[in-house]
């Protein structure tokens, strides 16, 4: 069975691996379509993309994607994007807002750290970094500089509390996304809805402003799903959500099949009365 995984991440965001390492495991379980969706950047999938295009051996396709950090209703939410033209000039500009909203934000918890008697600087942050800077990259540098033991000791001690505080989010209204992305030549899923808050109230707004779909992760659904799809008119997307090795983190965890793959592209098509920018 054809199946798509449509949620990865490289080390150009939080993951671990390389484009490279992505495409080589994604063969080796047999998968048939990826999507790099790096948090706020498009150079894993660019490069992917590069990789994918020079193998005259590979069957793997690649869906243009990117993990867009937005907000709605005064919550932070993460969408999905898929299938726009990854050159499009205006969706390029907001990844570079985006980009310098994110080193803001990591230089302003270096300041409060400092301030708490922390010492870390800039360049212990972007050692672990390849592309878009996060929370998960200064809790690196907290774990290589001895101050927590591990991730969640870093947010809880943290990370979660200086979040609280900052006055200037980096993330961009969901409307101006899905309207952007639409013009790029694509649609938008809600990702892990689980952790949405008043989710019913937020895809109302969300679908009103054009959301096409919505993740659906299968250990952790969210209630009344099928009723919320068929109530909103969305369509289901799935993915790994993949960043690193682990007991249960692997490539094609969650996945479409071949079949709602194109349900889904079709479906993308017609909302965007064909004007889609890529061809499955």
């Amino acid at each position: 069975m054809n199946i798509a995984d449509l949620h990865i991440h490289t080390f150009f965001s939080d993951g671990d691996l390389s484009p490279e390492e992505i495409i080589e495991e994604s063969i080796s379980r047999n998968i048939s379509y990826i999507s790099i969706t790096d948090h706020d950047n498009l150079t894993g999938y660019k490069k992917a993309n590069s990789i994918i295009n020079k193998s005259r051996n590979s069957n793997l396709k690649i869906v243009p994607g990117i993990e867009l950090s937005s907000s709605v209703n005064n919550s932070n939410i993460h969408l999905l994007a898929y299938f726009f033209d990854p050159n499009d000039k205006d969706l390029n500009s907001i990844i570079k807002t985006l980009q310098l909203r994110r080193n803001d934000f990591a230089k302003f918890a270096i300041k409060k750290l400092n301030e708490e008697g922390v010492n870390i600087s800039w360049g212990d942050i972007v050692k672990n970094s390849k592309g878009s800077i996060g929370r998960l990259h200064i809790a690196y540098a907290l774990i290589s500089l001895g101050y927590v033991k591990n991730t969640n000791d870093a947010f809880d001690t943290y990370l979660h509390k200086i979040k609280s505080i900052y006055k200037n989010p980096f993330e961009i209204n969901a409307k101006e996304l899905i309207e952007l992305i639409r013009k790029a030549g694509g649609v938008c899923s809600l990702a892990h809805p689980h952790t949405v808050n008043d989710l019913e109230k937020s895809i109302n707004d969300l679908y009103e402003n054009g959301l096409v779909g919505i993740e659906i992760v299968e250990n952790k659904k969210i209630k009344d799903s099928d009723e919320i799809m068929s109530k909103f008119d969305l369509t289901k997307t799935a993915g790994s959500d993949f960043h690193r090795h682990g007991k249960k983190s692997y490539l094609g965890k969650n996945f479409l099949n071949e079949q709602e793959l194109l349900n889904f592209y079709n479906i993308s098509k017609n909302k965007l009365n064909g004007e889609i920018s890529w061809n499955m």
